[in-house]
């Protein structure tokens, strides 16, 4: 079973935006909306942008990857 991942999509200029509120490059941002990091800005960075605009998506099993065929 593979990993399942999740990310939150935000606008460029809202990353940019995050970003210039807290004082860290757009890298810090990206790597918080990819769950890569657990640190507690990148819980506030998270919580900003679904605030704002953002979506949260996450990869799920495919149920139809086994398919029998009658």
């Amino acid at each position: 079973m593979a990993k399942k991942e999740k990310y939150i999509k935000l606008d460029k200029e809202k990353v940019k935006e995050i970003a210039e509120i807290k004082g860290v490059s757009a890298v810090t941002v990206y790597a918080a909306l990819k769950f890569q990091t657990q640190t507690p800005l990148a819980m506030l960075i998270r919580a900003w942008a679904l605030n704002h605009g953002g979506k949260l998506f996450e990869e799920a099993e495919n149920p139809y990857e086994k398919v029998v065929t009658l």
